[in-house]
This record gives structure tokens, sequence and C-alpha cells, in this order.
């Protein structure tokens, strides 16, 4: 059964086929050939980004299963399970309330210790002759600037998903890539012109690239991206945890190279764990080692927390650059 299920180019770390000799690097400009860097195949460790543990927690699965939000029979162009990691972006208004609402929140949050502060050193340097009470006044007049505000576009951004939940909350017009464990094929999906246009290719032809950003204040930020070796197809995976920092980016990469290994079973993490049954070499593991199916959405709060905290020492100890690159052995790289 478990042959005749995956696919002929489904990928095995095991059984990587032969590749012909790479000859050009279309999918790349000239910066970024220069300064990205190429990860290794291979050696992986059982890890996930902290978006994703935070995400998809227990806690979270648990509300999802006894509580339906009442969007189940909406097409967002997105799946996620056994078989596929297929990713798609809200539409532009969701995006917006969104963005609105996150920005509103964080700003708000952010003054209310500046505000403190500045009101410290202000009543330190009250002016002589200018009686408390008019400090006072005064300092409730700039209220409205430190709090009110960011507080109305907090407001703003979310009252929609609050008051108009089937208005705000709308797919986008289709799917972007898609990684399918089962055929071993790598999807990008194009929107030109009103028609949706696709590129396909095997998941082990694809090589991630680290890309380098300086932020203010001087802080280097990184994102991931795949790319194919012989075709400009490029799939931007790191929008999924957004620009951090190298060790997130090294752990998206080992999980979606867990996701796509046929030789073994599921990323054991809460995202995947309702569909473990479903695949076969997954269901035959859990079978011989016992593993209980509800493992991660019965465990209490506490254990979880050190679940949690073993994995995120585990992904700051990734030494990803310095492993063997496993494909090197199947591939001549052009450079």
């Amino acid at each position: 059964m478990t042959e005749n299920y995956y696919g002929p180019q489904a990928y095995r770390s095991d059984r990587v086929p032969e590749q012909k000799r790479q000859v050009a690097d279309p999918g790349r400009s000239w910066f970024n050939r220069k300064f990205d860097m190429r990860l290794p195949w291979g050696r992986t460790e059982e890890v996930a980004p902290l978006s994703f543990r935070k995400r998809f927690r227990p806690e979270v699965l648990r509300k999802i299963e006894s509580k339906p939000s009442g969007f189940e029979n909406i097409d967002f162009h997105q799946r996620i399970d056994h078989e596929k990691y297929r990713h798609s972006t809200p539409a532009f208004r969701t995006n917006f309330f969104n963005i609105l609402s996150i920005f509103g929140k964080a700003t708000f949050l952010l003054m209310f210790p500046l505000f403190l502060v500045t009101s410290f050193i202000a009543l330190w340097h009250v002016p002589a002759g200018m009686s408390l009470e008019d400090f006072g006044y005064e300092l409730l007049g700039s209220v409205r600037y430190f709090f009110g505000i960011p507080l109305g576009v907090w407001c703003v951004g979310k009252a929609p998903f609050v008051f108009f939940p089937q208005w705000v909350i709308k797919p986008s017009k289709g799917p972007k890539w898609e990684l399918n464990r089962r055929t071993g094929l790598v999807t990008v999906y194009h929107d030109r012109k009103g028609s949706s246009e696709e590129e396909q290719a095997p998941f082990y032809e694809f090589d991630a690239y680290l890309t380098n950003e300086m932020i203010p204040p001087g802080q280097v930020v990184h994102t991931l991206y795949l790319v194919h070796r012989y075709r400009p197809i490029l799939l931007p995976i790191g929008n999924l945890i957004g620009k951090t920092t190298g060790e997130e980016c090294f752990a998206l990469w080992d999980m979606f190279q867990n996701f796509m290994d046929t030789s073994r079973p599921l990323p054991d993490i809460p995202l995947w764990e309702e569909f473990r049954s479903k695949d076969p070499i997954t269901a035959e593991h859990d079978r011989q080692t016992g593993r209980p199916a509800r493992y991660w959405r019965d465990m209490d709060d506490e254990t979880w927390k050190q679940k949690e905290s073993e994995m995120m020492s585990k992904v700051r100890s990734l030494t990803t650059p310095y492993r063997p690159n496993l494909m090197r052995q199947h591939v001549r790289y052009v450079s």
C-alpha cells in the first residue's frame, strides 16, 4: 500500500535520484547569488519555527475542535494536511484591517511605558510657579496623542473582525504555492491577467537560500526562499515566519524537509497531529511506537510549556550551515 500511495517523484532522503548538472542559476539575481547562503540538505532535526509552535499550540487546537469558527465551508485556498502544505494569503481587506489592528495595538502598548517615563521626567522638571494641578491638566491633554490615536487605530482595525467577520474575512483569488508530500511536487501558482498558471517541479530539484538584511538600529534579519535549480521558479516560503533570525529559518527548512520526506513520518508537532493516521508511513510508525493519537491535543498547558522550551533550545542550537550537503552526492552545482 505504501509504495502505491506515494508518487514516483516523492522525496526520500535515502533515495535521491541522480540529477543533471546545474549549468546556470536562473532563479536568482546577481545580488542574491553574491550574498545569499545556500543551505544544505539532510541531517534534519525534529524542529519547527516559533510562530508555528505558538499558532498551533494544543490550547488553540482544542479551542478549534470545541468551537467552530463558522468559516469551515469557505474555500480559503489553503490546505494543510498529510498530503499538502498549500499556502494562500488573505484578501486585501482582511490584510488591511489586520495590519491596522496589529500596528495600533503594538503602538498603544509601546506608548504606555514611554508615557510613564516621560511623565516622571516632566514632573521632575516642573517649571517654577506651575502648580501640580496645572501640570496634571497639561499631562491629561497629552494623553490623546500618546494613547488616543493608536487606540483609535487599534479599534478601527479590530472592529470589523468582531462585528462584521463575514464581510472582512475573505479568501484571496487563489493559492500562492504548494508542497505535496504524496507526489513530491512543488507547485507555484501565478495569477496573470485574470488567468491562473502553474509551474511544477520535484522537491529535490529546489535549494533553500538564506537572505541577509540590515534594519535599524543595525540588526541583521533573515528570510528563506526555495529556488529551482534549472528554471526560474522561486518560492518565498520565509513569508510564513517573516524576517527573523537565521535559526528560525533553519528550523523552517528542517520542518519542510521532514514533511516532504516519505522515508520518515510526518513532523511530530501539533500542526499535523490530526492527520497522522492518514499517512501510511506515519501510521505504521505510530503503531510500532505506540504513540497516542492525541499526544499533543490532550497535553496540559504546563507540559506544553516545557516541551516548547525544549524545542526553543533545540532551534537555537541548530548549526545548519555546517552540515554536509546531502544533495552534493547527486548534483554538480554551478557554484
